[in-house]
């Protein structure tokens, strides 16, 4: 039996510019995964800028995993196409979480800024900060393996107790 080390809250708010695949529109969703584990936003039907603000939750056994994000177009009468992936390291998102619990954190404050580079294709800047009493980093992704599209995403890492 394996045992989780802690479960990641995934907001998937919004995606931008997303890739065509059927006739001029895209019916997209997106796939989260880490291992063998696995979740997934609800369609959203002719949308190449969909806003799904789903939060989606994926319990995780080795936060040394990345996070796989993978956007497809649902067909009804063939396979799904896909629309672009991504992955996202986890590491400096826990390292954060776990330093809360033995520093004082003020709320809004901004724990880390990671930079947007061309190896963790992020679009911009990512922000790791308190919210509401916890540890969230915010990312807005270029998906990759297709001509455009990027996806914004919250995370939130919470612990399981010892």
């Amino acid at each position: 039996m394996v045992v989780a080390e802690g479960f990641l809250k995934i907001k998937v708010i919004r995606g931008t510019d997303l890739a065509v695949r059927d006739f001029f529109r895209s019916d997209p969703y997106v796939k989260l995964s880490i291992g063998e584990h696995e979740v997934k936003t609800r369609v959203k039907l002719n949308d190449l800028n969909p806003k799904w603000n789903e939060e989606l939750t994926l319990a995780v056994s080795d936060s040394r995993l990345p996070l796989k994000l993978c956007v497809l177009d649902r067909d009804i009468f063939k396979a799904d196409d896909k629309m672009g992936d991504a992955e996202i390291k986890l590491g400096m998102l826990v390292t954060a979480a776990k330093l809360k619990a033995g520093l004082q954190f003020q709320e809004g404050m901004n724990i880390r800024k990671i930079a947007a580079t061309p190896e963790n294709h992020f679009a911009e800047d990512s922000v790791i900060k308190v919210r509401d009493g916890n540890i969230v980093q915010e990312i807005r992704i270029k998906l990759q393996h297709v001509e455009k599209g990027q996806i914004d995403l919250e995370l939130k890492w919470l612990p399981c107790d010892p």
